[in-house]
């Protein structure tokens, strides 16, 4: 099983920071952009109250996606603190440095990725 060396370690660890340090300065920017919705007051019509309907669903979900983004480097930094880091979860097998490099939270191999995929998908959908 290949491992990875200490400067790819450091070299994804600073990707996982330049993208935390992303993510919450995101959260924070759309936070502002709904206080300032907000402290509009009342739409002047169905449209406007529509529009801010639509904008604050739309913030919501940046959030929600910023949040798990987070909570998935911290997951990262706990297996990295483990000495589990770039190993997959499923087969024990090490996670591609590539793959790591395109998302470097990533828990499982590219193989058992798609196959987590996969069974997630089947069970989304009802069989006909």
């Amino acid at each position: 099983m290949a491992t990875l060396t200490q400067a790819q370690i450091r070299h994804l660890s600073n990707l996982m920071d330049e993208r935390y340090a992303r993510e919450r300065s995101e959260i924070a920017i759309v936070t502002q952009r709904v206080r300032e919705q907000l402290d509009e007051g009342v739409p002047a019509d169905w449209t406007d109250a529509a529009l801010v309907e639509s904008a604050l669903a739309s913030d919501n979900a940046v959030i929600n996606q910023d949040t798990a983004d987070m909570r998935d480097i911290r997951a990262a930094r706990e297996r990295l603190s483990a000495g589990t880091y770039g190993i997959c979860t499923d087969c024990g097998e090490a996670i591609a440095y590539q793959r790591l490099l395109a998302y470097p939270t990533a828990k499982r191999c590219i193989h058992c990725q798609h196959l987590h995929e996969q069974g997630r998908a089947v069970r989304g959908f009802p069989r006909t």
